[in-house]
């Protein structure tokens, strides 16, 4: 009997170690992955989360027509927008083209065009609203504030509609999303 109560000790010590290890093992990796996943952007007044290893870059490629309920359901880019301020912070979200990712690639004459280009804004838990890109004024997706101490999620979807049909070739499309404060100041990493 000592000798099954002796071994019996062994065996849940044995365990309790073996699950602390999985436990912190699996804590370690979860936060490293978030960590290198997160990119950081700071403007005078605001901290910008970007939660995609791309950070604020938008890269269409593989140009296929969608519908907007399957344009919806693709991966976001999404960000998160805090206001390290004690006053309310007026901002805008714009998105533009990447003129030096598309000088890079040289591909200048391989871009969809703008018509042909679907944007969905949602702002935390309200609802899409989905725009052309070609009929945002200078890009404005979303001109709104944030109160003091406040903080924002938002998640954009880009895709092709389906409006027309394109060739299915190597079209493709190079922005970026810019966050612009009130005295005309963007998020910069």
């Amino acid at each position: 009997m000592y000798n099954y109560r002796k071994e019996r000790i062994r065996n849940i010590v044995i365990v309790t170690i073996i699950l602390l290890i999985a436990i912190f093992s699996t804590r370690y990796i979860y936060y490293k992955f978030k960590d290198e996943r997160n990119i950081d952007y700071n403007s005078t007044s605001l901290e910008i989360t970007y939660h995609e290893k791309t950070g604020n870059k938008i890269t269409l490629e593989k140009a296929n027509p969608l519908s907007d309920s399957v344009g919806l359901s693709q991966h976001p880019y999404s960000f998160t927008i805090k206001n390290n301020l004690t006053e309310e912070v007026h901002y805008k979200i714009v998105i533009k083209d990447d003129r030096q990712c598309i000088k890079e690639d040289d591909c200048d004459n391989k871009l969809i065009s703008k018509d042909l280009l679907r944007v969905s804004i949602k702002d935390g838990k309200k609802e899409n609203k989905i725009y052309k890109l070609s009929e945002l004024e200078n890009g404005v997706l979303l001109d709104t504030s944030l109160k003091a101490l406040g903080e924002k999620e938002y998640s954009i979807h880009v895709w092709v509609t389906r409006e027309e049909e394109i060739e299915k070739s190597n079209l493709h499309y190079h922005g970026t999303i810019e966050i612009i404060e009130e005295d005309n100041s963007v998020a910069m990493r």
